[in-house]
């Protein structure tokens, strides 16, 4: 009998270990590989992603040479979740490769090692298609090219860009700093310390008196491009959106974003080309690892010329400046006298969203009482622009019959830049308000069941509750007789043992 209800106990104590071993295990999966797109253009970079998860130190990547390719630039990144109720730290170390010329090539099969952990790739073939563009293809690893890059400063630089150089107060004014590798560049990249240079050079760019939309660019992303008929590898390192506020004086001013530099490890591999005569296809060597130098790249100081708005000089506080459009609507457009309406405007376009104020009031009390309104916002970015919406939730009652034209109720003011002029944004919406009804047998809160702010109250309808009418706790209830049940199978279990 003892016998039996001790198998009975390790079995049970077997299945809940295998589980937990289960899941414990579908999460171990500590260091990933990921490679981009195996068939590209020639101006498009190729990439070798490692991410090391739960890892507080940034791990040391010995990354492969691949025939035909260049090594331009490693990034290093780091993330943040929430796992089984604790943090998650993840490491992302991206290398870029340049591809020489067209043709196929073949990425041989490699490890990467970290922390004694060891992680297998089989490899790919590489096909790199001719580019779509004009420009003139050469090979990055000829002598007159290696010459020429070591000589010429633009095959790598740091560049602020602005996409206005003058503009309203309240406009928005985009800054952006990339740094910009040519294909030609013969050196190895890698941004060290890349956090702590972002952040002293977001803090020399920040303009004063100005409100501040970041896009919070948290690792390099590599993308081509093409300057002057040549083919860069851009690195975005800083993107903002600021919006100059109005001054004291409202005369104009000049913003002066100022020279920022960039500190990058730099090294000079030697490149590896193609094995076998004719033939485009080898495999991986090694190349030579010299001790890296660091080399500061520094960007050309921007000045920006902002311009008060006309007529409203030290008055611009409330007039938000963009491209705007004004909705509105109402839960239902008939409605009785002293019936609550609730009624939204949303107002949405490009411009600092977060500075939009709620609409002004005109005819308050002249039949129609307005509770202060609720707001709400929601904002995205998209290249240079800043856009999104702002919403105001009002409760109207109407204090006496007839056609009621909210146009003539609110208005909003905004300055539209493109055409350098104010404009006047009026709801469409009409209410017909009529003789009060059994508002509470339709669903619809009377006046005098809403609380200050313009809300209905919790206290609605609470003459016709039947207080003798008990209401049940279905998932307490359901709780309650699954415990019992499990109680009974164990004592059902140990009975049966027992008699045996």
């Amino acid at each position: 009998m003892y016998m039996k209800l001790g198998i009975f106990i390790l079995v049970f104590a077997l299945y809940f270990h295998e589980k937990t071993s289960v899941f414990a295990q579908s999460t171990d999966n500590p260091i990933v590989i990921e490679l981009s797109a195996t068939s590209f253009t020639i101006e498009r970079p190729f990439t070798i992603s490692i991410i090391v998860r739960d890892s507080e130190t940034r791990p040391t990547i010995a990354f492969p040479a691949i025939a035909g390719f260049v090594k331009q630039g490693t990034s290093y990144s780091s993330s943040r979740s929430e796992f089984g109720g604790r943090e998650v730290v993840s490491q992302v170390v991206v290398q870029t490769y340049a591809a020489t010329q067209p043709g196929t090539f073949r990425l041989a099969p490699f490890t990467v090692t970290v922390d004694g952990q060891t992680v297998r790739s089989p490899g790919a073939q590489l096909i790199v298609r001719p580019s779509t563009t004009a420009a003139t293809s050469t090979s990055a690893l000829s002598a007159t090219a290696l010459a020429k890059a070591k000589t010429d400063k633009r095959t790598a630089f740091l560049q602020t860009t602005v996409n206005y150089t003058r503009l309203y107060t309240g406009q928005g004014l985009h800054v952006r700093v990339s740094f910009y590798v040519a294909e030609n560049y013969p050196y190895e990249l890698r941004f060290d310390r890349l956090a702590q240079q972002v952040e002293l050079l977001t803090r020399q760019l920040r303009p004063v008196n100005a409100w501040e939309e970041n896009d919070n660019i948290s690792e390099l992303r590599p993308r081509p491009t093409l300057l002057n008929g040549q083919r860069y590898v851009e690195y975005p390192v800083y993107s903002a959106t600021f919006f100059p506020l109005a001054t004291r004086t409202g005369l104009p001013r000049t913003i002066t974003l100022p020279a920022v530099s960039l500190r990058v490890s730099r090294l000079s591999p030697t490149p590896v080309q193609p094995t076998g005569p004719g033939s485009q296809t080898g495999r991986a060597a090694t190349a030579s690892s010299p001790q890296a130098d660091e080399v500061a790249f520094t960007s050309e100081p921007v000045q920006v010329m902002v311009q008060p708005l006309p007529g409203r000089s030290g008055q611009t506080g409330a007039v938000s400046v963009g491209s705007f459009r004004l909705i509105d609507e109402a839960d239902r457009s008939r409605v009785g006298v002293g019936q609550s309406v609730r009624y939204d405007i949303r107002i949405e376009g490009q411009g600092n969203i977060a500075s939009i104020q709620a609409p002004q009031l005109v005819n308050v009390g002249d039949g129609l009482d307005v509770f202060p309104p609720q707001s709400q916002e929601q904002i995205g970015r998209v290249g240079a622009a800043v856009s999104g919406y702002k919403s105001f939730r009002y409760f109207l009652i109407p204090k006496q019959k007839g056609p009621v034209a909210l146009a003539n109720r609110f208005f909003w003011v905004y300055f539209d830049p493109q055409i350098g002029r104010y404009d006047t944004l009026r709801p469409r919406l009409v209410l017909r308000v009529g003789e009060a009804t059994d508002s509470l047998a339709t669903g619809i809160v009377p006046s005098d069941t809403l609380d200050q702010a313009g809300r209905p109250s919790i206290y609605a309808g609470l003459e016709q509750t039947d207080s003798a009418e008990q209401s049940v706790n279905w998932p307490v209830l359901v709780r309650a007789i699954a415990n019992v049940l499990i109680i009974i199978m164990i004592l059902g279990t140990l009975f049966v043992f027992a008699r045996k």
